[in-house]
């Protein structure tokens, strides 16, 4: 059997050297295991998990969070006097990205014979005056 942190361990080496951060247009920010740096403004992303049940087979789920501050009006004008647009065209190229490294074939991600990542649901979240992309990843293993 595995702790959730080791789950959390796994995930992370695997993003890390996949193209997620390999793109050219990777995210600007850090990738963290549970918390991200107060006060960030850069595209983090960040992995949480909920628990895994102690059980031959464990099972349970991540969560994958993409930061991405909002439109700036300075940069932007047309959108107004506020920080509160989205920007979507980068939320939907980062999480386009995150899908790609995450389904793997038909859907599921393995890692060796063992560990396998599906990637349950996605949505976006507001949090101030940022949005994330955030992935519900059921987490499965033998080991």
């Amino acid at each position: 059997m595995i702790t959730s942190s080791e789950a959390v361990d796994i995930l992370y080496v695997y993003l890390k050297s996949s193209e997620l951060f390999s793109d050219s247009k990777r995210p600007t920010g850090e990738l963290c295991k549970g918390d991200r740096k107060e006060n960030s403004n850069l595209e983090d992303v960040v992995i949480n998990i909920l628990g895994l049940n102690r059980n031959p087979v464990q099972s349970g789920y991540i969560y994958l969070n993409i930061y991405v501050s909002n439109l700036d009006p300075l940069k932007v004008p047309d959108i107004g006097t506020g920080k509160n647009v989205r920007d979507t065209a980068r939320l939907k190229y980062l999480s386009k990205l995150a899908q790609k490294v995450l389904e793997g074939d038909n859907g599921e991600l393995w890692l060796g014979q063992d560990v396998c990542f599906e990637v349950e649901s996605d949505a976006i979240e507001e949090d101030g005056d940022q949005h994330y992309a955030s992935f519900k990843i059921e987490f499965t293993t033998i080991k």
